[in-house]
């Protein structure tokens, strides 16, 4: 081989490892636009990564919707109060009382005001249905019963002429004519009248006994029901004989509150009550102070034991609960 031709073949041969080597590495110089695609696509992937990132941490956070709170729950929400509404606290003539024939009585419901409104005297008890016994169609309130304050409402009756058992039914209605009140009833049995006595077929002790006056107060009213500290309080008291002797005289005393040491109001009934015969009592009196409504009125007959009564277990009447408002 000529010299020339062993000088090309070594060119050919350094020119193949050149090569060789920037094919098996990828060279270490890149263009200016190499350069600049390189920058592009680093930014965009860093910038992808970051937002991939950031919704991987807000996927585990809580969303608004399920977020737990502290924030205690609001009260109930309070229903209102009707404006007329009423409680039942007591009566008079519990159902089955048993009176004689032809006998006047006095039927007394007890209630309370639960409304909001103030019931004035255009406030009315009405006969409803059932036995009348003598009684109003209509009765109006005495005195005006302030939300909170008890009142007595009653009519007098009179039992039938035929001996049975006798109910009538009552509603309490507003000024505008609503009713607001429609369960109360009286209810009674009517029996005969007593008779002359037949003594021969008891004992002489026997016949003493029943020949007695038997004296008790089958009514106490009091006006207003829930009197009010500092102002007048009217009171009636129904005294009656109901032996089957004259009583002779005796006395009767009403207690404004049970636990008073003296009487609020006294009476002396001198003439006495004939068997069966009756009379109103009647005083007005000022209270002091006020009292919670968890205290008890009474009223007693033959306060002295003058009269030597048949039965001497009956001869108290009393109004609880009673109270006085401020």
């Amino acid at each position: 081989m000529s010299s020339r031709n062993k000088k090309l073949a070594i060119w050919i041969i350094i020119n193949m490892i050149i090569m060789a080597c920037t094919i098996s590495f990828g060279g270490d110089e890149l263009s200016e636009e190499e350069k600049l695609q390189t920058a592009v696509f680093q930014t965009v992937s860093a910038d992808q990564s970051q937002a991939q990132a950031q919704q991987a941490a807000q996927a585990e956070q809580p969303t608004a919707a399920t977020a737990p709170t502290d924030t205690p729950p609001g009260p109930p929400t309070e229903v209102p109060k009707p404006c007329n509404a009423a409680k039942f606290i007591s009566e008079t003539v519990p159902d089955g009382t048993e009176l004689a024939l032809g006998q006047n009585f006095d039927k007394t419901w007890r209630l309370q005001n639960t409304g909001t409104c103030t019931w004035n005297t255009n406030y009315q008890l009405v006969f409803a249905e059932g036995d009348k016994m003598s009684g109003p169609s209509t009765k109006n309130l005495t005195s005006q019963v302030a939300p909170g304050e008890m009142v007595d409402v009653g009519v007098t009756m009179k039992v039938p002429d035929s001996t049975g058992t006798y109910k009538g039914f009552w509603k309490v209605r507003d000024d505008q004519g609503n009713f607001y009140v429609n369960n109360l009833w009286v209810e009674i049995k009517a029996k005969s009248a007593i008779g002359p006595v037949d003594l021969a077929p008891l004992l002489p002790i026997e016949a003493i006994l029943l020949l007695k006056p038997d004296l008790v107060i089958n009514a106490l009213e009091i006006d207003p029901a829930t009197p009010k500290m500092g102002l007048n309080t009217h009171v009636r008291v129904r005294a009656k004989n109901d032996g089957v002797f004259d009583s002779g005289g005796f006395t009767v005393q009403w207690y404004g509150l049970s636990t008073f040491a003296s009487p609020s109001c006294n009476w002396n009934v001198a003439g006495g009550l004939v068997a069966g015969g009756s009379v109103w009592l009647e005083c007005d009196f000022v209270f002091a102070s006020w009292y919670p409504i968890n205290k008890t009125t009474i009223a007693y007959i033959d306060t002295t034991n003058a009269v030597n009564e048949s039965n001497e277990t009956n001869n108290s009447r009393s109004i609880s609960p009673f109270g006085v408002n401020p």
